[in-house]
């Protein structure tokens, strides 16, 4: 998913996550306590997909803010959801999981359901992909071995890897990528980096420093990297066994410290800016954006959701429900 926050399907596999802990510890099924936020999952200048979880609906909007697509099976799966050029139009694969039954990718368009035929593994997970001919992504065989393939127009290649769960953390214009295993351990181990040129991605020795920065945190913290062009975050998220959030969000210095610390009681989405040293939220019908020193730089009222695209736009879910574009520079 191209996001201006550079990571790939964190909120929808964050919320899964979670609950498959709470499973594995043995509470059983976590009864969520009250209505829960509709979430933007990704966003880019020519649309958006949401993702409600009292209904379980996933659905992709046009620029104007229509609805072109949506689908009420594939989140009861634990997937991810991973724009193409442009949202809406989407892969759908599953994120690994030793009791989810194989859920072959999938594209979601305009015209519904159709297959994405970018790996033949018994279990893909699509990091990234452009298309089925430019694609990153997590393959699983039967007998549990692992590995990323790297597709291109040329021709594709296998990097073995010992752990499953990668997450895709992708910088703000698009030419360097990061990808580490979901609470893994250390970065220097696990972390894969990724240079882009016309041909689409390939295995390179050195990643973009901040969003490096950020997810050594991340692993660190076992959580997720949020990182813009000059700001970054690590995001961490836990439930209670009655089903009560708590999100905590750590802003970053650039060697890697805590610059500043927010606590929710919910499952709060977090977005960088591509250009501009801002984090920020929605939480309580208002987006806030924080500056380096974690102080207030501006809000905005009347949303319940929003991520910035690459280009700097806001796209907010607004409290009546519609989807709108908001130009970089204009709170």
């Amino acid at each position: 998913m191209r996001t201006s926050s550079v990571s790939g399907g964190i909120v929808l596999m964050a919320l899964t996550a979670v609950l498959a802990a709470l499973l594995t510890a043995g509470c059983g099924p976590a009864p969520v306590t009250g209505p829960q936020p509709v979430r933007l999952l990704a966003v880019s200048h020519g649309g958006a997909v949401l993702y409600a979880p009292d209904t379980g609906l996933l659905t992709g909007h046009g620029r104007t803010g229509a609805r072109v697509w949506q689908d009420r099976d594939a989140a009861a799966y634990g997937v991810e959801v991973t724009c193409l050029a442009e949202c809406p139009y989407a892969a759908v694969s599953q994120i690994p999981a030793e009791e989810a039954p194989p859920l072959r990718p999938f594209l979601l368009s305009g015209t519904g359901r159709a297959p994405f035929p970018v790996s033949p593994a018994a279990h893909a997970h699509v990091l990234s992909a452009r298309s089925a001919e430019d694609a990153v992504v997590e393959e699983t065989d039967d007998a549990g071995r692992t590995w990323i393939r790297v597709v291109r127009p040329d021709g594709s290649e296998r990097l073995p890897v010992t752990h499953r769960g990668f997450q895709w953390v992708e910088s703000t214009d698009g030419t360097a990528a990061l990808a580490y295993p979901w609470q893994a351990g250390s970065p220097q181990d696990h972390l894969l980096r990724f240079a882009r040129d016309a041909d689409g991605w390939r295995r390179t020795a050195q990643g973009p420093s901040l969003a490096e920065t950020c997810v050594a945190a991340a692993i660190a913290a076992k959580g997720e990297c949020v990182a813009g062009g000059r700001a970054a975050a690590v995001v961490t998220r836990t439930a209670t066994g009655e089903g009560r959030f708590h999100t905590t969000v750590i802003g970053l210095r650039t060697d890697g410290g805590t610059a500043w610390r927010r606590d929710f009681a919910a499952e709060t989405g977090v977005t960088a800016h591509p250009g501009e040293d801002v984090i920020g939220f929605a939480d309580g019908g208002t987006f806030t954006a924080l500056d380096s020193a974690g102080d207030v730089a501006w809000t905005k009222g009347g949303v319940l959701a929003a991520r910035f695209t690459s280009g700097g736009e806001l796209v907010t879910l607004t409290q009546n429900g519609r989807v709108e574009w908001h130009p970089s520079g204009t709170h």
